[in-house]
């Protein structure tokens, strides 16, 4: 299909109607854009509705091309499409957060299984209490811990407890805590 027979199908058909395969975004972006530059290298201009659908068009293809893959998904949690959503769940209380984060966008885009989802970001709500937690070594996160309610303190231990298992910092948390009771 020429690069603008695509266009003219993305205008007429509306950018939700069309589905491609992850394989060809990158290849129909670039025809896109060598279109974009033929018809600049001539002189000739889009009307101003075929430049905002082409704009939405051109958005639409980059927003899908950040979309995790199966193979990103497996390569975090083995077999993910074959596993049952407690399956899931059982792993995915071991993972970081970019994992995480990896993991739901996949789950959103695929399956967007409600349980998977709300589990996730119950997990990504505990270790967003301190910015970059699964980064800092264990003293900064102890350092970090005074400036936290008894509610996230708690969310910490128990994301500590069920991921890295760090006894200092479980230790810190239930201090601090027992101090705020």
């Amino acid at each position: 299909m020429k690069p603008t027979e695509i266009l003219r199908k993305a205008c007429l058909t509306g950018i939700g109607a069309i589905e491609f395969s992850r394989d060809k975004f990158f290849g129909i972006r670039e025809s896109l854009g060598d279109l974009f530059d033929d018809f600049a290298d001539r002189g000739e201009r889009l009307s101003e509705r075929e430049d905002s659908l082409a704009r939405a068009l051109l958005a639409a293809l980059r927003i899908r091309s950040r979309i995790p893959s199966t193979t990103d998904a497996n390569s975090i949690i083995p077999d993910y499409d074959d596993l049952t959503v407690t399956e899931i769940i059982d792993q995915i209380k071991r993972l970081p957060m970019k994992q995480l984060e990896t993991i739901r966008a996949y789950e959103y885009h695929n399956f967007n299984r409600i349980r998977v989802l709300r589990q996730i970001d119950k997990e990504l709500d505990e270790v967003r209490i301190i910015p970059e937690y699964n980064d800092l070594p264990v003293s900064a996160v102890v350092e970090r811990l005074d400036d936290l309610s008894p509610q996230e303190l708690a969310a910490i231990k128990e994301y500590e407890k069920s991921h890295r298992n760090r006894a200092t910092i479980i230790k810190a948390t239930w201090r601090r805590l027992k101090e705020a009771a």
